[in-house]
C-alpha cells in the first residue's frame, strides 16, 4: 500500500476516542477486555489450552532444537505467515530454514534466551534473544502465534538487531544472555523466562487501563505530566534508543508527542496480549517525516497502578513480501 494513503487512513484511527482503542509509540491500547481475575470461564479455558500447546511447541523448538518438528506437529499445514521473508504454511517454513542450514546457520549451534512469555486467549507471544553463532551480535524477537482448534494457525514476528551501543545499561532483555557465550550458558529458559513470569495475582484489566490511560495522556501533548503520573520513579527502560528512567522517557517522548499532533507517529489498530502485570501491544506505525512504515511491539510491566518497565522492538516494513500479508 502507498505509505501516504496508509498514513491518512491510520490518522483517522489515532483520533478515535479511547473506547475504540487507538494509541502510541511507547504506549498504546486496544479495546479493554475482562481481567484475568474476572474474565469469562470460556476465556480462561481457552487460555489454559493455549498455554499447554505453547509450552509443548516452544519446548520442542527451543529446548529440543527441533523447529521443523515443532511446526509440523503443532501448526496447521496452511498456517498464515506474516514474516515477510517466509511463505505461508509448514512447507514454506521448512524450505526457508533448510535454505538457512545450507548457508551454515545450524539450529544446534544457536543460542536463545527467552525473556517474556505471555498467553492470552487464543494468542501467545515470546520475547527472546537469539544468536546463530559465536560471532553473531544477535537479534531480539517478539513472536506471536494464534491458535484455533488445537493448532497454530497464524504467526507474526518483529525482529530487531542488537545495537553495539545502547542509551542505558539494562540490555534489551533482562540481563541474561546478552552475548552468545552467556546465552549458551543460560540453557533452557522457557519455563523460567529471564524477566520473570507474569504475576498471576495482578489484575489484567487494571494493567490494561494503566497503559491505556498513560497513552491517552501522552496523546494529549503534556508529556511531562503523563510521565509524572504514570511512570514509577524507578522506571526501567529496555528500548536501546531511550535513556533510562522517567528522564529518559521525557527526552525521547517529548520529541514525538510534545509538539502537537503534526509530529506524532500515525498508528494502526493494535493487537493486545495481556497477562497479569504485562501488557504487549503489536501494530503498524507510520512516521510521516521519514516516509517510513514499521511493525512495532511495545511491552509494559505495571506495578501499583503505574508502569515500571518497558521493552520495544521496531522493524521496517518491506515493499515486497514472500506472502500476501501485512506484517500486522
Amino acid at each position: 500500500m502507498n505509505p501516504l494513503k496508509w498514513g491518512a487512513a491510520v490518522l483517522c484511527l489515532t483520533l478515535l476516542p479511547a473506547a475504540h482503542g487507538s494509541l502510541l509509540a511507547g504506549a498504546g491500547a486496544s479495546p479493554v477486555r475482562q481481567s484475568a481475575n474476572h474474565q469469562p470461564a470460556d476465556h480462561q479455558a481457552q487460555t489454559r489450552q493455549t498455554r499447554a500447546l505453547a509450552m509443548a511447541f516452544l519446548t520442542r523448538m527451543f529446548v529440543n532444537g527441533d523447529m521443523g518438528g515443532a511446526y509440523e506437529h503443532f501448526a496447521a499445514p496452511d498456517f498464515v505467515q506474516h514474516n515477510p521473508e517466509i511463505g505461508d504454511g509448514v512447507a514454506a517454513h521448512r524450505t526457508f530454514f533448510d535454505r538457512k542450514a545450507r548457508r551454515g546457520s545450524v539450529l544446534s549451534r544457536w543460542a536463545n534466551v527467552d525473556n517474556i512469555l505471555l498467553v492470552d486467549g487464543d494468542l501467545f507471544a515470546l520475547h527472546h534473544q537469539l544468536f546463530v553463532g559465536p560471532n553473531d551480535p544477535g537479534r531480539v524477537f517478539v513472536d506471536i502465534w494464534r491458535v484455533a482448534n488445537g493448532r497454530i494457525v497464524e504467526h507474526w514476528d518483529v525482529i530487531q538487531p542488537r545495537p553495539q551501543a545502547m542509551a542505558h545499561n539494562n540490555g534489551m532483555g533482562c540481563g541474561k544472555g546478552e552475548d552468545y557465550a552467556s546465552a549458551r550458558a543460560a540453557g533452557s529458559t522457557i519455563a523460567a523466562p529471564a524477566c520473570g513470569l507474569p504475576d498471576r495475582t495482578a489484575d489484567r484489566l487494571a494493567s490494561l487501563r494503566v497503559v491505556s490511560d498513560y497513552a491517552l495522556a501522552l496523546r494529549g501533548g503534556d508529556v511531562a505530566a503523563a510521565i509524572s503520573r504514570w511512570l514509577t520513579p524507578d522506571y526501567r527502560q529496555h528500548s536501546p534508543e531511550i535513556g533510562d528512567g522517567p528522564a529518559g522517557a521525557l527526552a525521547y517522548l517529548g520529541r514525538e508527542f510534545g509538539k502537537g499532533r503534526t509530529t506524532m507517529p500515525l498508528m494502526g489498530p493494535m493487537r493486545t496480549i495481556a497477562e497479569g502485570d504485562y501488557v504487549l501491544q503489536h501494530r503498524l506505525t507510520y512516521y510521516p517525516a521519514k516516509g517510513l512504515r514499521t511493525a512495532n511491539v511495545d511491552i509494559f510491566r505495571v506495578r501499583d497502578g503505574r508502569i515500571s518497565e518497558h521493552w520495544d522492538l521496531r522493524q521496517p516494513v518491506p515493499r515486497e513480501t514472500a506472502n500476501r500479508h501485512e506484517m500486522w
